[in-house]
């Protein structure tokens, strides 16, 4: 079924419940791919899934040979909101949408597999696992936590008009992204042509913005990352937005260990936003900051608190259930006590100049009521809590260890 209203693809948005991706709405043409369960519904080897899987595939291939762009929209939440949406019969299975139209750009190609890492013969390869359905980082090597933060990132890419947030809907518009930007642009200004260097940029939205607002203040710009293809992913992404000298992108050189290619005491504004959380040991990677810190240097560095847990996605780490792919932009992660923080800088030779706490207890508490007000239709006592909730979203009282985030300005001993 072909869909080109835009009331039709507004109510197959809202009834699929997939309202974030403005694919569906961008595009002229949405191919709506329905399986007759009439024919086979059941099936251990999953046919009605393969068959339309199959359909798709030569419908994407069909619009390439075309000169067209298309994408499959695998975000449904609801596929029976979508054939209620367009009135179909319950005999017909929605299996997913394909936007369809001509491109504004060539997209960029990612980095393939080699031939040896997907192909054995006669016998299954003994390879180890590509990622862990587990977010407890422990279990996971640093080859394998490069690979699978390189694929996903390629998998889903990002949209620059910040209305595809699919890579992680957190930054770029939040008020802790927005405390982080201003932060560093203040620490930057301090300095005449400072080199600055953001840690695990992964999307680059740290960097570009950065870019945006300090590049008369800042000498250099590096992003750092584990994999050259991520690194591509950020040149791409940049291509036509900023200069290509303006920003560089090193690269992790061993797939065992932390290194960053940068010499010693060169850099003099470090950014790390909620990166260390990828290890369960996280010493080497803040040894290696401060390796390339300058003695009179300050890096900025986010944890999560560990009094706000990840209760679910243990309980579905548990249950083995886990989805890593709904949590794209981190993979394993794991949260920090004040104390256990203060410890790791301390034994990696930082001082901690000033800790900030992000969206206390008492904030998340009012926005309760500032919610509460709206549905009472309070609109005047809503505008006060939401003016009192910004004005201490960033603490330093003692709320601050009740805080969902910790912001650490580390300095060198």
């Amino acid at each position: 079924m072909i869909v080109t209203d835009p009331a039709v693809k507004a109510r197959m948005s809202r009834l699929g419940d997939d309202e974030a991706q403005s694919y569906l709405y961008d595009a002229p043409a949405i191919i709506a791919v329905f399986y007759d369960t009439t024919m086979e519904s059941r099936n251990p080897c999953c046919t009605p899934v393969i068959t339309a899987g199959m359909a798709i595939y030569g419908l994407l291939l069909a619009a390439e040979a075309e000169g067209l762009g298309a994408i499959y929209l695998g975000g449904i939440r609801s596929p029976r909101g979508v054939a209620a949406a367009l009135h179909a019969p319950e005999h017909l299975q929605n299996f997913g949408l394909v936007c369809l139209g001509y491109r504004d750009d060539e997209p960029a190609v990612p980095e393939r597999r080699s031939v040896d890492e997907v192909i054995s013969f006669n016998a299954v390869g003994g390879a180890d696992k590509l990622c862990h359905p587990d977010i407890r980082p422990h279990v996971w090597k640093l080859r394998q936590l490069a690979d699978f933060r390189e694929k996903i990132l390629w998998y889903k890419g990002i949209g620059i008009d910040g209305k595809t947030l699919h890579v992680n809907p957190d930054p770029r518009f939040s008020p802790k992204f927005r405390y982080m930007i201003d932060r560093l642009g203040m620490l930057i200004a301090r300095r005449k042509k400072p080199a600055a260097l953001d840690i695990f940029s992964h999307n680059a939205d740290l960097a570009l913005q950065l870019l945006n607002a300090c590049t008369p203040d800042i000498g250099a710009l590096y992003a750092y990352d584990l994999t050259e293809g991520i690194a591509d992913f950020m040149r791409q992404r940049l291509r036509g937005i900023v200069k290509s000298d303006a920003i560089a992108f090193p690269v992790n050189p061993d797939d065992a260990a932390i290194r960053i290619p940068l010499p010693d005491n060169s850099i003099d504004v470090i950014s790390c936003y909620e990166r260390l959380g990828h290890f369960e040991d996280p010493l080497p990677l803040a040894r290696e900051m401060h390796r390339v810190l300058k003695p009179d240097g300050t890096a900025m560095v986010v944890v999560s608190n560990r009094f706000y847990p990840h209760l679910y996605r243990y309980r579905r780490t548990l249950r083995k259930n886990y989805a890593l792919g709904r949590n794209w932009d981190y993979g394993p992660e794991r949260k920090f006590e004040p104390k256990e923080a203060a410890t790791l800088f301390q034994h990696a030779g930082f001082r901690i100049r000033s800790l900030t706490g992000l969206e206390p207890a008492t904030v998340k508490i009012v926005s309760t009521a500032e919610r509460l007000c709206r549905k009472l239709r309070w609109h005047g006592l809503g505008d006060w809590i939401i003016d009192w909730r910004d004005q201490r979203f960033a603490t330093q009282s003692w709320s601050r260890y009740v805080s969902k985030t910790l912001v650490y300005e580390l300095e060198k001993r």
